[in-house]
């Protein structure tokens, strides 16, 4: 049909006004319909939760951007309780008895683990295949095997030998962020929160030409892309070594570089680029958050402070702990301490954050209702170390505790630097109480912050002064 045969009334209704109101309608009218069917026929519609929060993730991505999403869940946990629905198609369980059921060893992430978002190359914690996740798992497992890691004590103890030097020497070596490290990791969290946590439009977004901006790379000047090139930097470093028989030290880096698989043959350098990056992501300043975590429950309580410090000093005093404390040495004789490590993780994990997995082909009942096949569903291990089923009247129950703790995530994707950070754990503060005697400066509180779903904290400013140690 030629433009001169088009009638003259329908040119007439291409008005303005028609035109916005026609622009308004393919706006809304699409919303529209997913408010009505999500509210109202979508199979979650029966669970509880915030309005906004059933008919678009935008509610959740809101409430990462303002850092408050674990108290506002947790309150209104206590409102709806433990089963809310958090965005249309996710539930967010704070029951801790139902971790084992939600990260079943077989059930699968979610697309909220959106890929090649730090390279093509994924790392396990990525991997939402769970068989694909078995098969680098069990390759994986022998560089972090404890036995490995015992090997590598020797290597902890210089580190935090290096560490209380320079708190002895008022940071006269240096007093900075190295390489901008935790800068980098601190900007990267919030757009990489939001980005999992909008999926679907994520994901339509890095089909065309504007998802390249969503993926980080080396050559960026900021964000996950500092750490890029510090690893890089290393590996390359440490390639030639090897290829000039320099290597003189068995660490995390050159026993993934060693390691070969069912075939004999070695891991490919991007999957060991990969796996180094989530070191660096989740291994670093998640450990220093827990020794805050530990300085901010052990100072702000004076009768739990002097109770540590009589530990300590008696097995100083009857020469069971080493000048340099041991991994073995501390589980054996300091259960207090053990404790407090323990506590301080359980109110204040470092990764209070959604793991979402997707139930399994059976369905899942949750709280009298039944959840179909492939429905995402998650827990927050802020949330579920606040279930006062198991930490109320159950809170000395060491076997309930390690069954139904999530510090280090839960099932068979536990994390597997969990031992590393545990020895670190174990030794570092301790040395440090041993020899120091800090205090807290509370005129400004310190902040536990969350951003992306990663947790640290601010404005925590200590000064410290020498212990006179007993012997």
């Amino acid at each position: 049909m030629f433009l001169s045969e088009v009638p003259r009334h329908l040119f007439d209704l291409l008005t303005p006004l028609n035109i916005l109101l026609t622009s308004v309608a393919l706006i809304t009218l699409p919303f529209t319909y997913q408010i009505i069917y999500y509210r109202f026929f979508h199979s979650l519609r029966k669970f509880p939760g915030p309005f906004w929060a059933s008919v678009t993730r935008l509610w959740i991505a809101y409430h990462n951007i303002l850092g408050d999403e674990c108290e506002l869940e947790l309150a209104l946990h206590k409102r709806y309780g433990p089963v809310l629905r958090i965005t249309p198609t996710l539930l967010l369980v704070s029951d801790a008895t139902k971790l084992p059921e939600v990260y079943h060893r077989q059930v699968k992430k979610s697309n909220h683990y959106i890929t090649g978002s730090f390279g093509e190359q994924e790392s396990l914690f990525n991997m939402r295949e769970h068989k694909v996740h078995a098969y680098f798992r069990k390759i994986a497992a022998g560089p972090y095997a404890f036995s490995n890691i015992k090997k590598m004590e020797p290597l902890v103890d210089v580190r935090i030998e290096e560490l209380l030097d320079k708190l002895s020497s008022l940071f006269a070596e240096r007093n900075d962020d190295v390489g901008g490290l935790i800068q980098g990791f601190h900007d990267g969290l919030l757009p990489f929160g939001l980005m999992a946590r909008l999926w679907p439009f994520t994901n339509c977004i890095k089909k065309t030409p504007l998802g390249k901006f969503l993926v980080a790379k080396p050559e960026d000047n900021s964000g996950i892309g500092t750490l890029m090139r510090f690893r890089d930097k290393l590996l390359g470093q440490r390639l030639n070594d090897v290829k000039e028989g320099k290597i003189e030290r068995v660490d995390l880096l050159q026993t993934f570089i060693d390691v070969r698989d069912e075939d004999g043959k070695p891991l490919e350098v991007d999957y060991i680029k990969a796996e180094m990056l989530l070191v660096l992501l989740a291994g670093a300043d998640t450990t220093g958050t827990a020794f805050q975590a530990m300085m901010a429950y052990i100072m702000g309580n004076e009768g739990v402070y002097e109770r540590l410090m009589r530990e300590i000093d008696d097995c100083v005093e009857k020469g069971l702990l080493s000048d340099m404390p041991q991994y073995d040495e501390v589980l054996q004789h300091c259960p207090y301490y053990v404790a407090c490590v323990k506590e301080s993780m359980r109110l204040c994990p470092s990764a209070p954050n959604i793991f979402p997995r997707l139930v399994g082909p059976t369905g899942l009942h949750l709280n009298g209702q039944w959840v179909p096949p492939n429905t995402e569903i998650t827990c927050n291990p802020w949330l579920v170390h606040r279930d006062t089923n198991i930490y109320g009247p159950n809170a000395c129950d060491v076997k309930l505790y390690n069954r139904y703790n999530m510090a280090f995530g839960y099932g068979a994707r536990v994390c597997l630097g969990k031992d590393i950070a545990l020895m670190e754990l174990y030794k570092a503060p301790l040395q440090f109480f041993k020899i120091f005697k800090p205090v807290v400066n509370r005129q400004k509180p310190e902040r536990f912050v969350v951003k992306g779903g990663v947790g640290f904290w601010e404005d925590m400013w200590v000064r410290i002064e020498r212990r006179v140690e007993k012997c």
